[in-house]
C-alpha cells in the first residue's frame, strides 16, 4: 500500500468515526429517520442509512418499527462510561438513594447525565400520585431551561462554566427559561450557593422541579432531581426537597 493510499483510507475512517459520534450526539436530542439525519450531517441518505445501521448492529441505537425512526439507548451507552474505575457503581450509589427520595415525597425522581447541550435521564422514578409528571429513559432537557441542567453547570469550574454558557443555543423551553447567558449564569450562582437549583415552570407551563449535582469520588456525574406539578409543589416546598436533595446526593462525595 502507498502512503498516499494509506492517508486516505485513515482520512475516511477518521471521517466516519466523527459522523458516528456525531449521530449519537443528535439521536440523544430526539429520535430522527434515516433522511433526517442525513441532512443533519450533510451526507446523502445511503451514508447516513449505513451509520445507523452499523450502530443498531452494536446495540447503540434502536429502531421504532412505527415511526422508521432512530433513537439512542442510553443503558447501552451508560455502559461505556460506568466502565471507568472512578464511577463504575454509579447506578448502586445514585439509584437507591432517589429511589428514597422518592418514595419520602411522593414525586417524581430523575438522574440526568449532559449531551450536546442537553440533560439526558439515565434514571427515572416515577411518583406515587395520581397526578403525576410522566417521563422515562432516554428523555432530552434543555440545559439552560431544566433545574438538573442548572444543577449541573452549578458544579462545573469557571473556565468549564463559560465554555457551557457559550455553547448553549437557548432554543427550548418556556418564556421564563432563561434567554441568554448572562440571565442563565445568575441562576446558576444561585443555586451554587444554595445547593440545588430550580426549573419553575421554565421547561414546561405547569410543572417544577429542583435539582442537585451529582459526585462520585469526587467525579460530577450529572444531576438527580425531583420533579411534579406546580400546583402541588409551591416554591416552599420546593426548597425542602432541595435542601434534602442536595444533602442526600452529597453523601457519595464523602463515601466515596
Amino acid at each position: 500500500m502507498n502512503a498516499a493510499r494509506g492517508t486516505e483510507i485513515e482520512l475516511n475512517g477518521s471521517s466516519q468515526l466523527r459522523r458516528g459520534l456525531r449521530t449519537l450526539e443528535l439521536l440523544a436530542l430526539e429520535p430522527r429517520s434515516a433522511a433526517e439525519l442525513a441532512r443533519a450531517l450533510g451526507v446523502n441518505r445511503s451514508t447516513g442509512l449505513r451509520i445507523l445501521e452499523e450502530l443498531e448492529a452494536t446495540g447503540y441505537v434502536n429502531r421504532d418499527a412505527a415511526t422508521k425512526r432512530y433513537s439512542s439507548l442510553p443503558e447501552r451507552l451508560y455502559a461505556l462510561v460506568a466502565s471507568h474505575d472512578d464511577h463504575w457503581d454509579w447506578f448502586e450509589r445514585v439509584q437507591p438513594a432517589l429511589l428514597g427520595l422518592r418514595d419520602r415525597f411522593g414525586e417524581a425522581c430523575m438522574h440526568a447525565v449532559p449531551a450536546n447541550g442537553s440533560m439526558v435521564y439515565l434514571g427515572f422514578f416515577p411518583s406515587t400520585q395520581m397526578i403525576a409528571v410522566r417521563e422515562e429513559l432516554g428523555t432530552v432537557r434543555p440545559m439552560h431551561s431544566s433545574a438538573l441542567g442548572k444543577a449541573y453547570l452549578s458544579a462545573l469550574e469557571a473556565k468549564a462554566l463559560d465554555r457551557e454558557l457559550g455553547r448553549l443555543s437557548y432554543v427550548g423551553g418556556t418564556s421564563k427559561a432563561p434567554q441568554g447567558p448572562i440571565e442563565l449564569r445568575a441562576q446558576v450562582d444561585e443555586a451554587r450557593s444554595r445547593g440545588y437549583a430550580f426549573d419553575v415552570e421554565e421547561t414546561f407551563d405547569g410543572v417544577v422541579c429542583v435539582a442537585a449535582p451529582v459526585r462520585v469520588g469526587g467525579l460530577l456525574v450529572g444531576a438527580g432531581g425531583i420533579s411534579g406539578p406546580a400546583s402541588r409543589l409551591p416554591l416552599e416546598r420546593l426548597e425542602e426537597i432541595g435542601v434534602a436533595l442536595a444533602r442526600r446526593l452529597q453523601v457519595f462525595e464523602r463515601s466515596a
